[in-house]
């Protein structure tokens, strides 16, 4: 799938390198795995891939402080065993996204070596946010912004002997500073990057946090800044960055395509960043933050479809990635938080990839979420997110290991067949009762209902591509009316704990255990009507 046309509907996949497929037996996914498994995404149904970060890192953060943007990192394969996983991809009909990490670069990146080496007022220090102290030894930091992660977003600079001490911005791990996008420096060399994996036959770029790059000027105190937030992010330099680069992704043929990780403080100004002369699409995290309620998911739908109005541009929607609790565990709690019903979650957690599905745009699925796999508990000893460890001791917060943890491949095999060695991250004792071998066998298996859905999706044009109307959530009851030609069906879904009458119509699909003509929609459940005249 490369042709610009298929990204209107297109159904992507989230590849979690270390954890997808170890084709070597170090304990971490590689591309020999990813390669031996190109024929189970290809089943699966999906258009795109989107790879996390692929490049050289000391993975101090898993691949988001980049040393080297232009080669692959020995953990995971070659330069060339990628391009040949892009020509495999396009073979199969399935286009190829690669992570760009534009905000910070490693530690261990050669700019920063240089800047930290080169002596006081070094060339390369200016492409970097490197500030004196405050105090009369430079001893505090420049202000008060905090990381991401948790603590300061400032450490301490190579300082000469006599001199006030010197910081440099951070604004996730220390490992990753902050580049200064004030140097042209920066510009040509993130242009130099998207035009090489261009040329390799990358189909386009997810970009992490790229609401960044900015900085409010002078570098204000957060708790004095008018609207606090935006000192740090969202400034308005930063939309002529993606002029610039979709000028260069649009001199490709079919056009590359870019999709933003943007956190704003209004949809007006996520507005600012997508449209024909910028970013083709941004994610969506409401609707994927959107607890369990009718009137909720109503009002997620109707602000994406009016966003999609206004740029232009198909929504997009996903309801996990590497950097959330997985979306089981999430919607299988009622209000209090207390576990519900087995039934009712599998039930509602089907309904949410049906929702999605027969909704207009793209939808991106996170890798393991077609096993149905929830949050997976990891020991503290064995955690490895940097977020976990700058947490203050009385923090409950326990990072992004539990969404991370290896995919079960094989029942019968050690540690479920992602890896012969010892895996990364600790695979939980019953994680083998996910495996792909064992639902492929299994009819009535989440893997098979996704595919069974995407290949719906597929042909019926009404699904991906239809219009929608008469949204509402009466009742606890989700619905709406997707049109397409001839076709009319009526989309309904139960939010309620308790069964409601199913709204009149032929029914097409139901996901509920088993199908069948009962007028009663269970909990969870999500039912398409196909509406004949007078209806």
């Amino acid at each position: 799938m490369t042709s610009e046309g298929h990204w209107h509907s297109a159904v992507v996949y989230q590849v979690y390198w270390r954890s997808f497929k170890d084709g070597n037996g170090d304990g971490i996914g590689d591309l020999k795995g990813l390669r031996s498994k190109i024929g189970y995404l290809s089943s699966l149904g999906v258009d795109a891939i989107w790879l996390n970060p692929t490049y050289p890192s000391p993975q101090g953060d898993h691949g988001y402080d980049v040393s080297n943007y232009f080669d692959v990192d020995p953990l995971f394969g070659t330069l060339e065993e990628l391009e040949q996983a892009i020509d495999e991809f396009h073979d199969h009909g399935m286009a190829v996204l690669l992570d760009i990490v534009p905000n910070h670069v490693s530690s261990q990146h050669p700019w920063f070596i240089s800047a930290k080496e080169g002596g006081h007022g070094h060339e390369a220090e200016s492409r970097f946010i490197i500030r004196q102290g405050k105090g009369d030894s430079g001893g505090i930091p420049p202000n008060d912004w905090k990381s991401v992660f948790g603590g300061p977003a400032w450490s301490k600079f190579p300082t000469e002997a006599g001199r006030p001490q010197r910081w440099y911005l951070h604004m996730f791990d220390e490992c990753q500073p902050d580049l200064n996008w004030e140097n042209p420096d920066v510009h040509e060399r993130f242009e130099k990057i998207l035009e090489h994996w261009y040329e390799l036959g990358v189909d386009g770029f997810r970009i992490d946090v790229a609401h960044g790059l900015y900085k409010a000027p002078g570098l204000p105190q957060i708790e004095t800044f008018a609207g606090n937030w935006s000192a740090c992010w969202d400034q308005p330099e930063v939309h002529e960055v993606y002029r610039r680069w979709r000028k260069i992704s649009n001199n490709y043929d079919p056009r590359r395509f870019l999709i933003g990780e943007i956190h704003t403080s209004s949809r007006e100004r996520l507005l600012e960043y997508v449209g024909e002369d910028q970013l083709d699409a941004a994610f969506d995290f409401s609707f994927l933050h959107q607890p369990w309620s009718a009137e909720g998911f109503v009002e997620r739908i109707i602000e994406n479809l009016q966003f999609a109005d206004e740029t232009n541009s198909p929504p997009v929607w996903t309801l996990s990635n590497h950097d959330e609790t997985r979306h089981w565990s999430r919607y299988g709690t009622d209000p209090e938080g207390k576990p519900i019903d087995f039934v009712e979650t599998s039930t509602r957690y089907r309904s949410l990839i049906s929702l999605m599905l027969a909704l207009p745009g793209r939808i991106f699925l996170f890798n393991g979420e077609e096993l149905g796999l929830p949050q997976a508990e990891v020991p503290d000893e064995s955690r490895q997110d940097p977020a976990f460890f700058r947490q203050p001791p009385e923090s409950d917060y326990k990072g992004r290991d539990g969404c991370r943890v290896p995919i079960p491949w094989e029942k019968e095999e050690e540690n479920a067949g992602f890896s012969t060695g010892e895996p990364w991250l600790p695979m939980p004792r019953n994680w083998h009762l996910y495996s792909v071998d064992a639902q492929d066998e299994d009819s009535g298996s989440m893997l098979n209902y996704y595919r069974d859905q995407i290949r719906m999706r597929k042909s019926h044009e009404w699904m991906g591509l239809g219009q929608v109307s008469q949204l509402s959530s009466d009742d606890g009851l989700l619905s709406f009316v997707k049109s397409r030609g001839q076709d009319k069906v009526m989309v309904a879904l139960n939010f309620n704990g308790i069964p409601m009458q199913m709204p009149r119509g032929e029914i097409l699909f139901r996901s509920g255990a088993c199908f069948s003509e009962d007028p009663q929609l269970e909990p969870g459940e999500i039912v398409f009507l196909l509406l004949h005249e007078g209806v």
